[in-house]
């Protein structure tokens, strides 16, 4: 009787002491109802920060559109990051009040000088000749591609227009760039400098990637770090004896071996494997994963069913 009656007790003891049944559903959503309002706001954030919305504009600079006796287009047209490379298109437009007839050749023979870096490049264009169109590359600065994906890169550029005669370049003239600032997934911002000489124009810009590429390569980089933490707790738990054996999170664990490399080459723009992100995140996820599939694989080895 006496052991009847402290087992009754001890079982009114431990249901006074664990919580009644609708109190833990209720203390569990409202756990997830704060994960949610968390992530909510993180991402929210994160929007703010990437400016996701922001869409590509035209920038006009130089002389007004009254003054101006060469009208040049400058428009980005691939930027290579791996080898420090802008490549830009310049056109050499018609002035907007002439007839469409007459606005598609020269009126006078003028000379456009072009510096990109320690070179100048000179496109001669003769009256009456059609506006020619040319493409360079130009240097990226103060950038590197292992930043990836918050690189961010400085190219500049300087222009010049002069009268031109039999014997030499004459006069300067006024100029006027309208610039384009959009680039597939990237961001390309350009500011007017103090040029060297009278007459000239320099443009720098400023080239990053779109908020979309770099939210989406963060995202995916997080992505990783969860799965490979997943991964780990899955092995380790199993390992020790914590949790037990179950077969089938051996191919859970193996597939997430073969998705991180799928994942890491999803990422756009096509960074080089070994980025400073690579080093951070991807690497040691995937070493990770295998060092959890091979604790899963030790613990079934050891204490897996006999047949």
């Amino acid at each position: 009787m006496e052991v009847i009656s402290e087992r009754l007790a001890t079982d009114t003891a431990a249901k006074k002491a664990s919580p009644t049944g609708p109190v833990l559903p209720l203390r569990r959503a409202l756990i997830l109802a704060a994960l949610l309002v968390g992530c909510a706001i993180a991402y929210a954030l994160l929007l703010a920060r990437f400016d996701l919305s922001s869409e590509p504009t035209e920038t006009e600079f130089g002389a007004p559109a009254g003054d101006a006796r060469v009208r040049l287009y400058v428009q980005p047209i691939e930027v290579d990051p791996v080898n420090d490379s802008l490549r830009m298109r310049i056109s050499v437009t018609p002035d907007p009040s002439l007839a469409a007839a007459a606005a598609a050749t020269a009126e006078h023979d003028f000379l456009i000088k072009i510096r990109r870096g320690r070179q100048i490049e000179h496109v001669q264009i003769g009256a009456g000749q059609p506006l020619p169109e040319v493409t360079f590359d130009f240097d990226l600065e103060d950038g590197n591609v292992r930043d990836y994906p918050l690189d961010r890169y400085v190219s500049a550029m300087t222009l010049a227009a002069n009268e031109h005669s039999q014997d030499d370049a004459g006069p300067p003239l006024p100029i006027r760039v309208t610039v384009w600032e959009g680039l597939l997934g990237y961001t390309v911002k350009a500011q007017q400098a103090t040029a060297q000489n009278a007459g000239d124009l320099e443009l720098r810009f400023a080239v990053r990637r779109t908020g979309a590429v770099s939210f989406f390569s963060i995202a995916i980089y997080g992505a990783m770090t969860v799965m490979a933490l997943c991964a780990l707790i899955i092995g380790a738990l199993v390992f020790i004896g914590t949790r037990r054996i179950e077969v089938t999170l051996a191919g859970a664990l193996g597939a997430v071996i073969f998705a991180l490399p799928t994942l890491r080459t999803a990422m756009p723009g096509e960074p080089p494997l070994g980025v400073r992100l690579d080093v951070l995140v991807f690497f040691w996820a995937e070493l990770g994963a295998v060092i959890a599939l091979c604790l899963f694989v030790a613990a079934w080895a050891r204490r897996g069913p006999r047949p």
